[in-house]
Formats: C-alpha cells, sequence, structure tokens
C-alpha cells in the first residue's frame, strides 16, 4: 500500500511538473516568436527610414546646387550696384527675382524615425552603436537643419520687405529706384544675404550631408547583416 501511494504521488509530480513545463515552454516559445515579429516589425520600419535618409540626400543634393546657382546671382547683384555705369535692367530683375523668390531651404524627413521611437523599436533592432547614431542625426543634425533653414526663410523675408530700392511693379523695365540710400540700403542687405546665409546656409548643408551619408552606411550595413537588403531594389 505504501508503494503503491507513492508511486501515485511520484506519478502526480511528474504529471504536475510536465505541465509546469509545457505551460512555461509555451509561454516561452510564445515569447521568442512575439521577439521575432518585433524585430522584423523593427527591420521593415528600418528600411523605410533608409528609404527616407536616402531620398534626403537627394534634397541635399538639389538644394546645394539651388544654393549654387543664387551665389552667382548674388554676387552678380553686387557688382553691377557697386559699378559706376547703368546696371543691365533685365539681368537685374532676373537676379533680384531669382533670389527673393526662389530660395530653396531643407527641411529632412522624420516620418520613420517618429514611428520608431513611438513604437519602441529602436530597442527591438538590438543595435545600440547604431540607434546612437541616429539620434545624434535626427535629434542634433537634423533639429539644427531645420532651425537654420527656419531662419534663412525668415532673414529672406524680412530682406526683401526692406528693398525700397526694388521697384517691383516695374521689375522687367525699370527694377531699380534712383535713391542712393536706397541703393545702399539694397546692397548692404544683398551682401549680408550672400555671405550670412547662401554662402554659409550652404557650407552647412554639405557638412550636414556626410553626416547623413555615413548614416546610411552604418544603417545598411545592419540591414544586411541581417540579410534585409537581400534582393531589395
Amino acid at each position: 500500500m505504501a508503494a503503491d501511494g507513492r508511486m501515485r504521488w511520484v506519478r502526480w509530480a511528474a504529471e504536475f511538473a510536465l505541465i509546469v513545463g509545457s505551460v512555461y515552454l509555451a509561454v516561452y516559445l510564445e515569447g521568442a516568436s512575439q521577439r521575432r515579429a518585433d524585430r522584423v516589425a523593427a527591420h521593415a520600419a528600418l528600411f523605410q527610414l533608409l528609404g527616407e535618409l536616402r531620398e534626403d540626400v537627394r534634397d541635399f543634393d538639389r538644394i546645394i546646387a539651388k544654393q549654387d546657382s543664387l551665389d552667382v546671382d548674388y554676387s552678380n547683384l553686387a557688382r553691377w550696384l557697386s559699378s559706376s555705369g547703368s546696371p543691365p535692367a533685365d539681368s537685374v530683375a532676373g537676379a533680384l527675382y531669382r533670389v527673393s523668390t526662389e530660395n530653396s531651404t531643407l527641411f529632412p524627413r522624420r516620418a520613420s524615425w517618429t514611428t520608431m521611437v513611438a513604437g519602441n523599436q529602436l530597442a527591438d533592432l538590438g543595435a545600440p552603436e547604431l540607434v546612437l547614431q541616429l539620434g545624434q542625426l535626427y535629434e542634433t543634425i537634423y533639429d539644427r537643419t531645420d532651425y537654420n533653414s527656419a531662419l534663412f526663410d525668415q532673414a529672406l523675408t524680412a530682406a526683401t520687405l526692406s528693398w525700397t530700392a526694388v521697384r517691383w511693379h516695374s521689375l522687367d523695365s525699370a527694377p531699380l529706384a534712383s535713391n542712393e540710400a536706397d541703393l545702399e540700403h539694397l546692397a548692404s542687405s544683398l551682401e549680408f544675404l550672400h555671405r550670412g546665409w547662401n554662402t554659409w546656409y550652404r557650407d552647412l548643408l554639405v557638412e550636414y550631408r556626410a553626416e547623413v551619408i555615413s548614416a546610411i552606411g552604418i544603417v545598411e550595413e545592419y540591414l544586411a547583416s541581417q540579410g534585409v537588403l537581400a534582393g531589395a531594389p
């Protein structure tokens, strides 16, 4: 009888241990499956972020080229305004129109980064160095880009409103008034925009573009190591 009792307890203990073990294994497997799903989702979000970074680089290139083009206009206007002869009206009108209306500034994309932060997907990547570099890019470099782009836009708007020497109503035929004080103010304002913003901002974008290229490289390296870029366009 005693032996039978012990056997029943052993059997019950074994069955209990099996049940507990099965539950633990199921919970573990479910957790592992969820972690894998979270990692896959984070990889997909990072791949989308990579696409946005590549688009940003194209924007950098476009806007840097535009600032280079405007640099020529600013230089020509400075030369024409400082010469003793009458500047060519059509050329002056074209340059004034371009510097006042065709300026381009950069506001980088943030949708994928914001989504990953909100969804706590950065932790799912398991790559602290990658996250650190991306954080530096988005929270410092891109913040500074936004800030300086907005200031440039504001400075240009304020400057153009102060150009009393510019005859906007007859820009094509007689773009400039003859008042010397107004012309001196125009020349000074254009010089400020040229040196203080156009040239400086262009150099800033060149510097920040290199940071974006570096971030693209580390993202591509990570995704390739995870097999995400295999077969990607």
